[in-house]
């Protein structure tokens, strides 16, 4: 929707150099706050504010906490920003935010207020009504539009031709004409950073980005959705030789670990090859290949033997797949363009190149069966045989904007709140096998200190420890404890697995639920494991070989 008024009742109412840290801006208040979540580096608000500040605008950034509403108040308090800017990462935090936004506006706090993120973008509208206490979202890429949006703060007369922004008017909601996608990624600073990089076993870690947007269109994901409708091309990224300045500048502050936050970081679809050949020659020019570590997200059917040996070469150490599904099914249904058996090879490539990997896997989806259970269940057990990865897996979620949330409305299935979609199952017993894994698995899986987050972390370490201090550490035997717990952890989980499903399926919805108690012991044999390993896990430690000096 382009350029129109939507008529609806009116609530009420450059530079390369890495910029300076937050902490080095002047105290006397800033033209700009930027509040986002931060688990990791904001990189979306970390350009716009390293944009901005090159553009002379003073901005200031304040991580996101849902617990910090007073902080965040206090900060806005002491800044005094003409602009305050929301980045929503995550749709579920949706009704977080417009809490939030309701506190600072009942606290007195009169600033404008803007947003910005893929759920704004797709639902502007929805957005907006939601949260009176809003002003504006920025639509898609942010840097241009929030530096015009705050040079024509005080003109709204002159807000329609701010490309890339919804806004109120009177009784309306107007949308304006997308603003031009960012060809020229080199051309953007580097991102702001902390001060002091966060660090993993005494090495700074950092995220960057190499691109932006994504060649493909999977039914679940929303990336092409927050990008279609702005001109511009689907994929863009920034030259090796920018990409490397950074590292280099990063290097000097520290960091040792840089892990590539792309959409896709795509290691061979058309020119990606060359590019990526360049990264790696760019890499060796430096000096930087044997002395950093670094990984990357792609796509199963992107891997190719021969990059991924010349990337080991230059400090590639882990790859983020996307698998997604080990049922032919699964990956129809997600739009992948490959099938299982394709996977398969990728493993084999992974495995004859000693390259290591994690993955995306959702078990669940809205065309799930007791057939495509199975064929999950058989490939997280080839997946995870010998421990060579932590077995795990998610329910896929129908996000805004995205295919399969188009066509499960379309269906009558999409359930739910506008924060937590849900979607319904074809059979109701899918239904009981998605609240038994959630009572044995939920905290295993999705909590910070649950036991795959902390298995997943000790394997990380381990291959740290191998490349940074394998003169301090006897590395093989820290490997090898690690690979026996993450044996121990995918049996029982697997074992839980086909045992409910066995249970489930040979029964019917009304039989299972008088059976529920068998379920239930099953249950408590999954968690007393998991409590098992998670204790010897806290036991575990490398093993000194030389002393420290």
């Amino acid at each position: 929707m382009r350029g129109i008024v939507i008529h609806k009742q009116n609530p009420q109412n450059g530079s390369q150099e890495t910029s300076i840290s937050p902490e080095k801006q002047s105290s006397s208040g800033c033209d700009i706050l930027l509040v986002g979540y931060e688990d990791d580096e904001n990189l979306g608000l970390r350009y716009i504010s390293a944009f901005l500040r090159d553009h002379g605008v003073k901005v200031e950034i304040e991580p996101y906490q849902k617990s910090a509403k007073d902080a965040i108040l206090e900060r806005i308090r002491k800044e005094k920003p003409k602009i305050v800017g929301f980045s929503l990462i995550f749709q579920r935090m949706l009704s977080d935010f417009k809490e939030l936004i309701e506190y600072l506006r009942e606290s007195g706090v009169a600033a404008h207020f803007t947003m910005g993120g893929h759920f704004p973008t797709i639902e502007f509208q929805k957005v907006l009504e939601m949260i009176p206490g809003l002003d504006t979202v920025v639509l898609h890429e942010g840097e241009e539009t929030m530096l015009e949006l705050y040079r024509n703060l005080n003109s709204p007369d002159l807000w329609p031709k701010i490309r890339g922004i919804a806004y109120r008017e009177g009784m309306s909601i107007r949308v304006t004409l997308p603003r031009q996608l960012i060809r020229d990624l080199d051309s953007l600073p580097f991102p702001v950073r902390h001060d002091e990089l966060r660090t993993h076993m005494g090495l700074g870690m950092v995220s960057v980005l190499a691109s932006r947007g994504c060649y493909y269109n999977c039914s679940f994901c929303s990336i092409r959705e927050f990008y279609k409708d702005a001109p511009g091309p689907r994929r863009r990224s920034r030259s090796p030789r920018n990409v490397v300045k950074e590292f280099e500048q990063l290097f000097e502050k520290g960091a040792r670990i840089f892990n590539f936050r792309d959409d896709d970081f795509s290691l061979k679809k058309g020119s990606q090859q060359e590019w990526v050949e360049e990264l790696a020659e760019e890499l060796r020019k430096t000096g930087l290949a044997d002395q950093i570590l670094w990984r990357v997200s792609c796509r199963v059917d992107e891997v190719d033997e021969d990059i991924v040996k010349m990337l080991k070469e230059v400090g590639l150490e882990f790859l983020y797949l996307g698998i997604e599904s080990g049922s032919d099914q699964g990956l129809k249904t997600f739009n992948k363009h490959y099938d299982v058996n394709e996977t398969y090879l990728t493993l084999d490539v992974l495995e004859k190149t000693k390259m290591n990997f994690e993955y995306g896997f959702m078990l669940l989806d809205p065309d799930t069966d007791f057939n495509s259970i199975r064929d999950n269940i058989h490939f997280l057990k080839e997946l995870g045989k010998n421990g060579r990865v932590v077995v795990h897996f998610t329910k896929m979620l129908p996000y805004a904007g995205t295919p399969i949330a188009g066509r499960l409305k379309q269906e009558g299935r999409l359930k739910g709140t506008i924060d937590s979609p849900e979607y319904s199952y074809h059979d109701s017993r899918i239904d009981l096998m998605e609240i038994f894994l959630t009572q044995s698995f939920n905290h295993m899986l999705f909590d910070f200190g649950g036991l795959v987050n902390r298995l997943q972390s000790a394997q990380f370490s381990a291959v740290v420890l191998d490349k940074f201090y394998h003169y301090l550490f006897d590395t093989k035997a820290y490997t090898e404890s690690v690979r026996n717990l993450i044996i121990k952890c995918n049996e029982r989980t697997l074992e839980t697995m086909t045992l409910a499903e066995k249970f489930i399926e040979n029964k019917s919805h009304e039989e299972i639920l008088q059976n529920w108690n068998e379920l239930e012991m099953l249950s408590e044999k999954a968690l007393n494991t998991q409590s098992r390993i998670k204790a010897e896990l806290d036991d575990l430690r490398p093993i000194e070989v030389w002393p420290y000096f």
